[in-house]
C-alpha cells in the first residue's frame, strides 16, 4: 500500500519538474539574431535606468543608436561572435559589448551579460524608421 502511495506522489513532481524544464527560455541561435536585428531599428529599454532608446542595425555591420530623452547619439559596429552573442563595439571603445539573447512570453528580449539583464528589446520595424 505504501508503494502506492509513494508512486502517487512522485508522478505529479516529474510532471512539476518537466513542465519547468520546457519552460526554460533557450537563447537565440546566430541565425536567429540576424534575423532580429539585421536591417531593422529596434526600440530598446537600458534596465538599469529604464530609458529607451532604438537602434538601427545595418546589415553591413554599422550600428547607431539614439536615446529619446536626450536625443544622445552613438555609432559603431555589430557582430555575433562564436559564441551566439550579438555584440556591439561603440566608436572611441576597445571592447565590445557582447549579449545573450533571450525571448520572452510577450515578445520582447533579454539581452544578458555576465548573467544580468542588461537591455530588454521592446520591438522591431524594418528599415532605418528612426533615421538613424
Amino acid at each position: 500500500m505504501q508503494g502506492i502511495w509513494i508512486r502517487w506522489a512522485i508522478v505529479p513532481m516529474m510532471f512539476a519538474v518537466a513542465v519547468a524544464a520546457a519552460e526554460e527560455p533557450v537563447a537565440l541561435e546566430r541565425q536567429e539574431i540576424i534575423d532580429l536585428v539585421s536591417e531593422k531599428t529596434i526600440e530598446c529599454r537600458k534596465e538599469k535606468d529604464q530609458s529607451l532608446c532604438a537602434n538601427w542595425f545595418s546589415e553591413d555591420g554599422v550600428v547607431k543608436r539614439i536615446m529619446f530623452a536626450d536625443g544622445a547619439r552613438k555609432a559603431g559596429v555589430w557582430f555575433v561572435d562564436d559564441q551566439d552573442r550579438l555584440c556591439i563595439l561603440w566608436t572611441g571603445k576597445i571592447k565590445p559589448l557582447c549579449f545573450i539573447l533571450y525571448e520572452q512570453a510577450d515578445g520582447s528580449y533579454h539581452l544578458i551579460k555576465r548573467g544580468r539583464h542588461i537591455t530588454t528589446i521592446l520591438g522591431a520595424e524594418e528599415g532605418n524608421t528612426k533615421d538613424l
